[in-house]
């Protein structure tokens, strides 16, 4: 049987509300220094540190020293749009001050930035970033080399995997792991050891080896050394706390340091961006340490919730109804610890929670369709506000992707 909880959402507000409650405005008139801004989904916590750039822009702050931090590329995008929007909104003559570095960045943008101001300072060529692929290529070169020696370094009851395409990918993500915790490969070596792990011995001699032929091919080309995403920050963050006049350089351009979604970065991004924000005259870091969905890539949302500085929560939501809040509470309240941002009062509007359970995937896929439907034709509700969230795209989209064809939904 498809146990599957499902959630249908019908919602009927057309826009959040704009006026902002005492809490943040504190966040507006935040005197400088450091500040966490805690909230949970729908509290309009990426929305508020759009207004405040705005607002630290128009109040004179030149858009060069503010730099706010997103999770990825998309949200980077979407912050950056909603920024210009509002700015250009402000301005009858629609005229913005020009920047040469971006206002919005990931951590691994600011990062990879950071080490080629390096470069520049030691006028030697750019760094280059180790593409997902290349890095399985050159982890998957370097295990058949091991195999065509007897693979010496390597637990027998490992041997056998070592050709597999699964295994140097898991042992990649070992690697990156590690590295976003601080752990070199001698460190991972050692940890192996200590805790009687062989098999962490042998990935942090594979990790070693790793290093060297990457110098290897960078200094045989000419170029710079390749990082992969956990050393580029690695790198950045070492380049700060041994080359003063990169840090000096560039905590004299960010003053205003804003990070969105804190709860997402790993403990090496945290001190790579908490080394830049100790000397800004602002450092904000938004986010809800209850969330915890990129953990398996070493996102650690203690180190927000522990964060130095005072906080201020955010307790008006703008997204969930009465309905979908209370659902929402009633799971929440089943988390361990008691976060503050669990206490969200709900938005305007109805909406409604319903739980179905089917003996089939198509079973439910034709119910899905039918309900969406019915909104349509008789709720006259647009498509384009409609969505179903599915957990599986391999195994739940082509059934849900067939029954919405067959019942007539784009």
């Amino acid at each position: 049987m498809n146990r599957a909880p499902l959630l249908v959402r019908r919602v009927r507000q057309e826009e959040p509300r704009r006026h902002w409650d005492a809490p943040a405005r504190a966040v507006f008139e935040h005197a400088g220094g450091p500040l966490r801004v805690l909230g949970g989904p729908g509290t309009g916590k990426t929305t508020l540190l759009a207004e405040v750039v705005a607002r630290r822009v128009r109040d004179g702050v030149h858009p060069e020293n503010v730099l706010v931090i997103t999770p990825n590329r998309r949200a980077a995008a979407e912050m950056r749009a909603h920024i210009t929007r509002l700015l250009t909104g402000a301005r009858s003559d629609g005229v913005l001050p020009t920047t040469q570095e971006p206002l919005v960045r990931t951590v691994h943008s600011y990062a990879f930035a950071v080490l080629r101001a390096q470069a520049v300072l030691k006028g030697e060529p750019a760094p280059r970033l180790l593409s997902g692929p290349e890095q399985d290529a050159v982890v998957r070169e370097l295990l058949a080399g091991d195999v065509s020696t007897g693979a010496p370094k390597w637990p027998e009851r490992l041997r056998p995997a070592l050709t597999l395409p699964g295994f140097a990918h898991e042992l990649r993500d070992l690697m990156l792991r590690a590295t976003e915790r601080g752990l070199a490969p001698e460190d991972l070596t050692e940890l192996g050891r200590q805790q009687s792990r062989e098999e962490w011995v042998a990935a942090g001699l594979f990790a070693t080896q790793y290093e060297q032929v990457n110098l290897l091919a960078s200094s045989g080309q000419g170029h710079a050394p390749s990082f992969d995403a956990a050393e580029l920050v690695g790198s950045a963050l070492l380049a700060f706390q041994t080359e003063p006049d990169v840090l000096a350089g560039e905590r004299r351009r960010v003053r205003h340091l804003l990070v969105d979604d804190a709860q997402h970065l790993d403990p090496l991004q945290f001190e790579f961006l908490r080394e830049l924000g100790r000397a800004a005259h602002e450092f904000i870091l938004s986010g809800d340490p209850d969330q915890a969905v990129f953990s398996f890539r070493g996102a650690d949302p203690t180190l927000l919730a522990e964060a130095d500085g005072p906080a201020v929560v955010l307790t008006t939501g703008h997204r969930m109804t009465p309905e979908i809040r209370a659902a929402v509470g009633r799971l929440a309240g089943r988390l361990p610890g008691a976060s503050p941002t669990r206490s969200v009062s709900p938005a305007d509007g109805e909406g409604a929670v319903q739980v179905r359970l089917f003996a089939s995937a198509a079973q439910e896929a034709s119910w899905v369709a039918d309900q969406l439907r019915r909104a349509h034709l008789i709720d006259e509700v647009p498509w384009s506000r409609m969505a179903v969230v599915a957990r599986s795209a391999t195994r739940s989209l082509p059934v849900l992707q067939r029954a919405l064809l067959a019942a007539g939904v784009p």
